[in-house]
């Protein structure tokens, strides 16, 4: 436990300077403000599937069969860890003029005390006064916080506008100059979000070791990332044991826990993240456990890799390899024991929910 506040302690006050921010993931890191020590970052690159899916020029504007067509291609090929209005693609395109296909990338933002939140990046075709337009129109309130337009309406549940149910809408802000939308059930989490691209507080982009995490993320098409040494905790070993002894597959228990007490001990980590990227046309699953030093990632490589070798689902309690991915390659990039997997049948999405449900045993803290 020492460990790992020491580790809290160095990872967020030693700020970064100010620099150029070189991917998606990392301008979503600069709008979570550090304050939030545990968020949960869900990201999707819409304009990287898309092309892969050979629909470059697909828009909210395209018959809605081929929109559809995006989200079946990405459901049964790919994965999308965001994805808002997807659910009700045309009421929404309909309602509100722009859609899923009209996303570059967007990204789904848990934090403490604050319900979820979602930050898009619309596309250039998108005509943002139009969609202020219509903001207008419903009735909202305007304002201007920290350099952005705020559309806020209360909840209404006659208003025939809100019949594509996603409440974020109700408090939107349009940063024009960077095509985002803002969007949240509640102010604060607007509020919070602009006061970290306006420079008013340090921010997740601050933390070095949270860029370099991000960095190994920009040929992601969907990654969940938990950045901040409390993650760690989150994956307790005592838990994992107790599910899996008391499991009638007690004795890949057993072989686990013999692997753990044959080799070195574990180490913590400051940040997890788990994704995809295509590569000729399939996916390959990445599971990265992000350290502060080179050689500690070093240090606890054997041990992850043999945990995700011959590991065992806490959901299914199948190994890992029978139900989830096989491990293509562990290695160490930077700071990082990155773990490339192949996904056991089809699309990647399970990787993803792997990280949603904790079954991750060599994402184990000690």
């Amino acid at each position: 436990m020492a460990n790992i506040v020491r580790l809290a302690v160095l990872g967020l006050i030693v700020l970064a300077p100010p620099s150029a921010w070189a991917g998606a993931l990392e301008d979503v890191l600069r709008l979570v403000p550090a304050q939030f020590g545990a968020p949960v970052i869900s990201f999707t690159n819409w304009a990287r599937i898309r092309a892969d899916e050979g629909l470059e020029d697909l828009m909210s504007q395209s018959p809605i069969e081929e929109r559809r067509a995006l989200l079946l291609s990405t459901a049964s090929r790919q994965a999308a860890p965001s994805a808002f209005c997807s659910r009700h693609l045309e009421l929404h395109g309909e309602v509100w003029g722009w859609d899923t296909a009209d996303h570059v990338w967007e990204a789904n933002l848990v934090l403490d005390g604050l319900p979820p939140l979602w930050v898009v990046h619309l596309a250039e075709w998108v005509d943002l006064d139009a969609l202020a337009a219509r903001f207008r129109d419903r009735g909202f309130s305007e304002e201007v916080l920290f350099g952005a337009a705020v559309f806020r309406h209360p909840l209404d549940l006659t208003a025939g506008w809100l019949r594509a149910p996603e409440l974020a809408i109700l408090n939107t802000a349009l940063p024009f100059e960077e095509r985002l939308l803002v969007m949240c059930s509640a102010l604060g989490g607007v509020e919070a979000v602009l006061a970290a691209r306006a420079g008013m507080v340090s921010t997740w982009a601050d933390v070095p070791w949270a860029v370099s995490l991000a960095q190994l993320l920009e040929r992601a098409s969907g990654v969940v990332v938990l950045p901040g040494p409390s993650t760690c905790l989150g994956f307790s070993g005592s838990a994992a044991w107790s599910t899996l002894l008391s499991s009638p597959s007690s004795t890949a228990a057993r072989r686990l826990k013999a692997l753990l007490e044959e080799g070195p001990p574990l180490q913590p980590y400051v940040g997890l993240a788990a994704g995809y990227e295509v590569e000729d046309g399939a996916p390959v699953g990445l599971f990265i456990l992000h350290y502060l030093t080179e050689g500690t990632a070093r240090a606890d490589l054997p041990a992850r890799g043999a945990l995700a070798e011959e590991g065992v689902s806490l959901v299914t309690r199948t190994p890992y390899r029978e139900s989830a991915f096989t491990v293509r390659e562990a290695s160490v990039e930077g700071t990082s024991v990155v773990l490339c997997v192949d996904p056991t049948n089809g699309p990647p999405s399970r990787i993803l929910h792997m990280v949603y449900a904790h079954d991750l045993v060599f994402a184990l803290c000690p």
